[in-house]
């Protein structure tokens, strides 16, 4: 009797540390609608090699991209105020490069379906220029970077009434600009790669009258050799999960360990998931009631930056911060000598 009580207090207390390992946890406020100077499309939070963070929308402007961290300013604005920017990467710098580059980054134009290449020189002379555009891009969305390789993969979605197949899909862009459409498929939105640019993680959605029904994130095998992907494999039907398939998946981003980190616009949070497909955290936003994208940067390059729309102003794009023990892929990658 004694045996059999031990063995189910065990058990008891085993589940109990599962649980309390999966309890919410909360981020905290980094930019409120008091402070905050991005507005309410707030988007494409990016990293460069020093921590920095950036993002879109920057005074409420479309062709603004402001920086977050480590003080509020103006970092770039298009030659065309007709931008409309969305996701942003850095590109890693050789050392020769440093000696004439600050840094180049990409960004998603969705309104003029390109993807925009900036190069910021040491003299402080700019040059923005078209990297990649193809007949077949339906309003370039996020990003998703090949450091090894200097491929760019590119997500996109039409939002319609009713989404049907073809209103997203799936788009490489080689290093010289050529781009070519991989997939067809419903409204796609969070894209990433794993730390070894192995797997990537693409996120797919439809709605029916305007309303999210279905909401995955799909997982691929990457050949390293020429940039082709195969193998698709379910990563994460929300429906399944936990009945939130009417919260949009937005940014989606890896830290070094290969966990992925996804923001639910709709439903104020970002899940952890391991690459094995286990929930591994959720954390609420303090002040976020829409979570757009995120982003692991800062001095450590471990502080996750979360942007969306602000809970008590709708208007306005907050920022949140929550601690984590690792550094974020991109920042590893940047860092790296």
């Amino acid at each position: 009797m004694w045996k059999i009580s031990l063995q189910i207090l065990l058990t008891l207390s085993t589940l109990s540390f599962t649980i309390a390992q999966l309890e919410n946890q909360t981020t905290k406020p980094f930019f409120t609608p008091q402070n905050t100077l991005f507005g309410d499309s707030i988007e494409g939070t990016s990293v460069d090699e020093l921590g920095n963070i950036f993002a879109t929308n920057f005074l409420n402007e479309t062709f603004a991209i402001g920086q977050i961290f480590p003080e509020q300013k103006t970092f770039f604005l298009s030659n065309n105020d007709s931008s409309s920017f969305n996701g942003i990467r850095f590109l890693k710098l050789t050392k020769d490069e440093k000696i004439t580059i600050k840094s180049i980054f990409l960004a998603a134009d969705k309104k003029r379906s390109e993807v925009t290449k900036v190069t910021l020189f040491q003299n402080n002379n700019i040059e923005q220029t078209t990297f990649c555009k193809d007949d077949s891009f339906i309003e370039p969305n996020d990003l998703a970077i090949s450091y090894n390789s200097g491929r760019i993969y590119i997500s996109g979605q039409n939002f319609t009434n009713t989404t049907q197949k073809g209103d997203g899909g799936l788009w490489l862009c080689e290093p010289d600009g050529q781009a070519k459409q991989l997939l067809s498929l419903g409204r796609t939105n969070g894209i990433e790669l794993s730390p070894d640019e192995k797997v990537l993680y693409l996120s797919e959605a439809f709605n029916r009258d305007f309303i999210p029904i279905s909401n995955k994130i799909w997982k691929f095998s990457v050949d390293v050799n020429n940039g082709q992907i195969s193998n698709q494999e379910l990563f994460i039907d929300f429906a399944q999960l936990d009945s939130s398939q009417f919260a949009d998946i937005d940014g989606m981003r890896c830290d070094v360990e290969g966990n992925l980190w996804v923001t639910r616009n709709g439903d104020g949070k970002v899940l952890k998931f391991s690459a094995d497909k286990k929930l591994l955290l959720e954390l609420n936003t303090e002040q976020i009631i829409k979570t757009a994208n995120l982003e692991f940067g800062g001095k450590n390059g471990s502080t996750l930056f979360i942007v969306g729309k602000c809970k008590d102003d709708n208007s306005k794009g907050c920022v949140d911060v929550f601690e984590n023990s690792k550094p974020g892929r991109a920042f590893s990658v940047l860092t790296r000598t």
